[in-house]
């Protein structure tokens, strides 16, 4: 209820601008400090500012009801909306402060125009990162919540803004991608794939001679630990190529339902069984 009241509010606050603006309130004698370059900039800006704000906030509203989400939903449209409305009003804070110097909008348009063509020299990258961030946030490549991996880095993405995309690595670190970069990258979305097979490629010197079986008994050994969540007698061992020093695998395994916060777990586990072993064999050896 509050916030259509608000909303109602700035519909009628702009009118009341725009008549304003338009001379339509002249008789009611106005104090000469309305109309000074500074007030008219301001006064402008004011109904640029209501006039966007209002359309970006009912396309949100229409969007959400379509989708029959409450308020706090959100997605890659909400927030390509919201990135467009920053960068507008980044833009008409620069046209406000030019209009108090009481500069023609003829003269106007031309000064902006020059200013947008040397930040786009000097900020190239910024700018592309700007165009490549409101590109992906309406693309369906990339979502909130979804679990990926952009280039070499793999995690949850958190958030999409107009210069970087936010990554959750599985290492609990916090990851910023350019989107510029994020855009000319190979994208692997974990979450819209629903992949639920994951792979674990590691390498054994052959001068150890680990049996084939003892690895097979202390991979099931982990994976019986995660009864719940792997499907039974689904991973898979197998040599993919002997070397002269060593030996490369490949282990597969499948769990029930995709979750890829659980397989990084279980991978990480497999690799410190198999690190374990290697470590007991070479002290056998040694000895």
């Amino acid at each position: 209820m509050l916030k259509i009241i608000k909303f109602i509010v700035k519909i009628i606050l702009l009118f009341y601008l725009i008549f304003l603006k338009e001379g339509f309130l002249d008789h009611q004698k106005l104090p000469p400090i309305f109309y000074t370059p500074v007030a008219i900039s301001i006064i402008h800006f004011l109904i640029f500012f209501l006039s966007v704000n209002i359309i970006i906030r009912f396309a949100q509203m229409i969007y959400r009801k379509r989708k029959h989400q409450g308020d706090k939903y959100s997605d890659n449209v909400i927030i390509g909306l919201q990135n467009i409305y920053y960068l507008l009003m980044v833009m008409a804070v620069i046209v406000m402060i030019i209009g108090f110097f009481g500069i023609e909008f003829s003269k106007l348009l031309t000064a902006i125009s020059i200013v947008a063509a040397a930040i786009a020299i000097i900020s190239k990258e910024f700018v592309s990162d700007i165009i490549a961030g409101i590109s992906i946030t309406f693309s369906k490549e990339l979502s909130i919540g979804d679990y990926v991996k952009i280039g070499e880095y793999k995690g949850r993405v958190v958030d999409i803004n107009l210069h970087k995309i936010v990554l959750h690595h599985d290492d609990d670190d916090i990851i910023y991608i350019p989107n510029s970069k994020a855009y000319y990258e190979e994208i692997i979305n974990y979450t819209q794939k629903e992949i639920r097979k994951f792979n674990v490629d590691f390498s054994i010197n052959s001068n150890l001679n680990i049996p084939l079986s003892s690895l097979q008994v202390m991979i099931h050994r982990i994976l019986l630990k995660y009864n719940d969540a792997v499907v039974i007698d689904s991973e898979k061992l197998k040599v993919i190529n002997i070397l002269q020093n060593e030996i490369r695998y490949k282990l597969q395994f499948k769990l029930n339902q995709m979750n890829p916060e659980l397989a990084e777990q279980i991978k990480s586990e497999i690799r410190e069984g198999i690190s374990l072993l290697v470590i007991k064999n070479s002290q056998t050896s040694s000895n």
